[in-house]
């Protein structure tokens, strides 16, 4: 087989060079780069250096940092049918034909080409979009884009930029500056993405995670938009910053982005980060936060660092949701919520949301590297800060959705349906979460609520509440306070984990 090549492009820095021959893919340092003030490795596993880097027969750290940058699954199959590539395992070919915008910093273009100078925008109006949106599956969204493009992950999305509320496509070398997401093709298993996911950035983002900003639209078909975190606004322009996801920084093949997520996974990428105190905050934040909504898609492409010449910082945290969610009574009959809905991988040998206690959670920040009253405090700032953070974003919906219905009454049953979603979710949040995580070493009493919940989440009748103290009842009390002020009556549903 000839050699095919792709020169990797930073905005206009000439990167190196990618080279495949028989299946062996090799990368090269450009001298410019070795030489640039602010040049960096793209991965631990790319070393800066003169010489070429040669994947081996079994570790191919150069293959698997690229296949990275491609999407997944179905999103991946459906490209390369676009491009008439024969097989979604050709990676380079992929590379070769959506190379122009990627995930993360990289522009991938053939010897001899240069990047485009044109940075002309391409309005996106809603109505294309949906016509775009209702085409898929059978269509990706990028195929009528401007320039082809490769964002990585499972699930369809389109790199946009967003300029003064409206959206355009990018092309030639003009950075995308928002990812934009449908919602799951999948509809009978997983409905209203967009708004789950929107909701779960927002409530992170109130709760003192650091996320992007996002923001949801209706063309009328509902779409999620979240502004790109590498990017950056420089010298009058959007700039690329160099990211790569936690299977490039463990230099894993994207396969392994579950089955490879572990405490020990985790620790690596803290102790890679520059700030490794923050860095370690961060994580532990994030973990409690997946667990508390039962986003159980918290793998390792979901976790990057950004990349600089001064080392390695934490991302802002992405691709948060509740999947959880979709295990309830109101979206399945199968009766897994809470007893048997599993978290992402097992942590400590726990994988079931109902067999985590509030001392297990403690020793896995503890494990990551936190000092036990740094655990705590961390822990119970967020179990106090995101049920009643999911409350108030949830009345704002219901207020921001009355308004909308004024001038598009058409988003009706969209709306009613997103609203099912989102009490869904808050009753996850709150049911679990509000006086705390118990200690299954202290066994308190146990009594019943007079009331019980009769919301589409929980199947049961009644609800126990354990613990007598103060601090439980006056919890109770408020919990009981502010659900009645909300426009969905949903009685004291105070229960403690498990």
């Amino acid at each position: 087989m000839d050699n095919r090549a792709l020169v990797a492009y930073i905005n206009s820095d000439v990167i190196g060079e990618l080279v495949e021959h028989n299946n062996i893919w090799s990368f090269q340092y450009s001298p410019t780069w070795l030489s640039h003030p602010a040049c960096f490795a793209l991965s631990p596993h790319l070393p800066l250096g003169p010489d070429a880097i040669v994947d081996g027969g079994t570790d191919r750290p150069i293959q698997s940092y690229f296949d990275n940058l491609l999407p997944e699954e179905g999103a991946r199959i459906l490209l390369a049918q676009d491009a008439g590539i024969r097989t979604p395992e050709d990676a380079f070919a992929l590379l070769a034909h959506y190379g122009a915008e990627s995930a993360g910093s990289l522009t991938l273009l053939p010897p001899g080409r240069a990047p485009d100078t044109d940075e002309m925008l391409v309005p996106l109006p809603d109505d294309v979009l949906d016509a775009r949106i209702q085409a898929l599956p059978r269509v990706p969204l990028s195929h009528d884009a401007p320039k082809k493009m490769s964002l990585a992950g499972a699930q369809h999305k389109l790199a946009v930029v967003l300029k003064e509320g409206a959206l355009f496509e990018p092309s030639g070398h003009t950075p995308s500056t928002h990812i934009l997401k449908p919602n799951h093709q999948s509809a009978d298993d997983y409905p209203h993405t967009v708004i789950n996911e929107w909701f779960v950035m927002t409530l992170a983002e109130r709760a003192g995670l650091e996320v992007p900003a996002v923001s949801r639209r209706y063309a009328p078909s509902p779409v999620y938009l979240i502004e790109r975190f590498d990017r950056t606004w420089q010298g009058g322009e959007w700039k690329r910053l160099h990211a790569i996801d936690g299977c490039q920084m463990l230099n894993l093949a994207r396969i392994f982005k579950y089955t490879s997520w572990n405490l020990e996974s985790l620790g690596k990428i803290v102790d890679a980060c520059r700030a490794s105190a923050i860095a370690r905050v961060r994580m532990f934040e994030w973990l409690v936060f997946c667990l508390t909504v039962c986003n159980g898609d918290s793998h390792l492409k979901n976790l990057s660092v950004l990349v600089a010449a001064d080392g390695l910082r934490l991302s802002p945290h992405y691709d948060l949701l509740s999947d959880g969610v979709y295990e309830t009574a109101g979206y399945s009959s199968k009766g897994r919520w809470p007893g048997q809905t599993e978290f992402t991988a097992s942590v400590a040998g726990i994988k079931r949301y109902a067999e985590f206690t509030r001392q297990h959670v403690l020793d896995v920040g503890q494990a990551l590297g936190l000092a036990p009253r740094t655990a705590v405090r961390l822990l119970d700032a967020l179990l106090g800060a995101i049920p009643a953070q999911a409350d108030a974003l949830l009345r704002e919906v219901e207020q921001e959705n009355a308004i909308m219905l004024r001038t598009r009454p058409e988003l009706g049953a969209t709306f009613a349906g997103e609203l099912q979603c989102l009490r869904a979710i808050r009753h996850i949040v709150s049911r679990k979460w509000r006086s705390g995580w118990p200690d299954d070493k202290k066994p308190t009493p146990t009594r019943r609520l007079a009331s019980a919940c009769r919301c589409n989440a929980c199947a049961r009748t009644q609800l126990p509440l354990r613990g007598t103290s103060r601090r439980l009842r006056t919890a109770s009390a408020s919990v009981s306070s502010t659900l009645s002020e909300s426009s969905q009556p949903m009685q004291a549903s105070v229960t403690l984990w498990p």
